[in-house]
């Protein structure tokens, strides 16, 4: 069984908050989480995880290295602006003109230490995950992951790293439904169908987790 196919199957049980849940547009901005937050076996609907205080912060410390507000929400920041990385545009037409891709890694990356190998490996990763990607008819070329990118990944992760925060007193409610709406809106610019938004995610997992 290929990669893909485990992230699909893994997705066995659904958590739903019958007391605190959320409904209307609020929920449209929480479900853009809701494939990482079934992942952790979390609710779907609802601010709260419904997970062990003690799990949500040993999983802010050890995964995203979170120990106060303010690193929460430099974090939860970085994830929106991962999406605006022009150097990803670089790796993709590098990866549609294989025969020239160190050649135009190196004239259009920034000339920075350790800029090159970053976006290399990143383009090494991609000739591993695009033709497993498309062995499992998660999509048929490359060229649908071009506008799509891994956003769904990093607005998905960005949702219930959020309601986390929250949890831990990082943000309040008010400021976790604007950064819930902002995810919410700013995913809409690349992906317009939640087909996309899987696609997305699945790639992004694939590429980054």
């Amino acid at each position: 069984m290929g990669f893909f196919s485990k992230i699909l199957n893994s997705f066995k049980s659904i958590r739903l908050n019958e007391k605190n849940a959320v409904n209307g547009y609020l929920l449209d901005h929480l479900l853009i989480g809701s494939m990482y937050a079934e992942q952790q076996s979390a609710y779907l609907n609802s601010y709260e995880t419904g997970l062990n205080k003690s799990d949500i912060k040993k999983l802010v410390e050890t995964y995203w290295e979170i120990y106060n507000q303010s690193e929460a929400i430099e974090i939860l920041q970085s994830l929106h602006s991962r999406n605006q990385d022009e150097n990803l545009d670089v790796v993709y037409k590098a990866f549609d003109n294989p025969e020239n891709y160190v050649d135009i890694l190196k004239s259009n990356l920034p000339n920075e230490e350790g800029v090159f190998e970053y976006y290399l490996e990143l383009f090494r990763n991609l000739k591993n995950v695009i033709p497993e990607l498309i062995e499992q008819k998660v999509i048929t070329d490359f060229s649908q992951l071009k506008k799509i990118k891994d956003s769904g990944w990093n607005y998905g992760r960005s949702v219930f790293l959020a309601r986390c925060c929250y949890e831990l007193g990082y943000l309040n409610e008010n400021e976790l439904k604007d950064y819930l709406a902002k995810s919410h809106a700013e995913l809409k610019k690349y992906c317009s169908t939640w087909k996309e938004y899987t696609i997305s995610y699945i790639f992004g997992r694939a590429i980054w987790g």
